[in-house]
């Protein structure tokens, strides 16, 4: 386990790309929002969004020969706004916000399988990209602070 805090405002935690890492993950993040003052609500959110996130990264990013050596970075970053959460691997290129939402008008046999996951991501928080960096996924997630009152 590896933290790497240069701040208050942001903090890293790169770990083995394992189920088990799953709650460290998300205590890491809960313990970040919580000090920058997110509320609750918007907390779980962000958790619901990153535990999707970071399921798929461990079952699907690396295979048998590379999940030794996989590894996922987590970087969290409080912001004036709200809170930034950028989850970052090495497998192969892949960009989930790609893909069209599933219509879930449709009845369930009529759907196609998959997106669903990636479709509660997006209701979870207030934004998500994606990019390919220094051979890596990076997927960036949003949680916004409501506008203050004051403004």
């Amino acid at each position: 386990m590896t933290p790497e805090n240069s701040s208050v405002k942001n903090a890293r935690l790169r770990l083995p790309a394992e189920l088990d890492h799953l709650p460290i993950f998300l205590g890491h993040i809960r313990e970040i929002a919580q000090d920058a003052g997110l509320a609750d609500a918007k907390i779980s959110r962000l958790e619901l969004a990153v535990e999707e996130v970071l399921v798929n990264v461990f079952n699907y990013a690396y295979d048998e020969q590379t999940r030794a050596d996989s590894a996922v970075l987590c970087e969290v970053a409080v912001q004036a706004d709200g809170l930034m959460v950028e989850i970052a691997d090495q497998g192969p290129p892949f960009d989930p916000l790609a893909r069209p939402d599933p219509d879930t008008a449709l009845e369930m046999d009529q759907r196609q399988p998959g997106g669903l996951g990636i479709l509660l991501i997006k209701t979870l928080v207030d934004e998500a990209h994606y990019r390919r960096e220094d051979g890596r996924n990076v997927l960036r997630l949003q949680i916004n602070r409501p506008a203050s009152l004051c403004d």
